[in-house]
């Protein structure tokens, strides 16, 4: 055989770069979550009131959010990816319901012991409850959203100063993640088999 040509060997896994791993495709949904998370928690913070419609429409969104992170983890055929648009729509939907419920009752008057602030508290909690759930049964990313959700409800009570706590939180957890994936990825790296030359 001459130099030039080359003996047949096994292909090198290629390693992909610190950004590459960081912003894989089936983590955007669960950065996308946190930056409407900080953008609901602040918003929450400055206009209480308005702040609750916000949170009505980030119930779809975190749903069809749920169904594109799972859609590859489910059998490629026309029933189980039936099933899974079903149960996010009957998961998320739910909780739809439960907010409109408690959005008709303070409006007209049933729960007047409410105030805005109080009654966008119980509805932040009520995300992050069924935020927690779906990360319990589809994705544990989503349950790293909701602790964010709900130490943002926590602080929103304790805390005046809502937005800067929020922001180290959000911050701290993008970081504890991104170590993760990253002692995690040279864990992998030392199991696999050193290839001989």
């Amino acid at each position: 055989m001459s130099e030039l040509e080359l003996s047949p060997t096994e292909p090198v896994p290629t390693r992909h770069s610190l950004l590459r791993q960081i912003f894989r495709p089936r983590d955007i949904g669960f950065y996308l979550m946190i930056l409407l998370s900080w953008i609901g928690a602040a918003y929450t913070e400055a206009n209480a009131q308005n702040s609750r419609w916000y949170w009505h429409y980030l119930i779809p969104v975190f749903g069809l959010i749920c169904i594109a992170t799972q859609w590859n983890h489910v059998e490629p055929t026309v029933k189980a990816r039936a099933l899974l648009i079903a149960r996010q729509i009957l998961h998320w939907g739910t909780l739809l319901l439960l907010m409109q419920v408690v959005f008709m009752a303070t409006t007209q008057g049933f729960m007047s012991s409410l105030d805005d602030r109080q009654a966008s508290f119980l509805l932040m909690l009520n995300v992050t409850l069924t935020t927690f759930l779906a990360g319990i049964y589809f994705d544990w990313r989503l349950c790293v959203v909701a602790i964010f959700l709900g130490s943002g409800a926590i602080f929103m009570i304790m805390v005046q100063n809502l937005i800067p706590i929020l922001v180290y939180v959000g911050i701290g957890t993008i970081i504890i993640y991104l170590v993760w994936i990253w002692l995690y990825n040279r864990w992998q790296a030392r199991r696999s088999p050193k290839k001989s030359v």
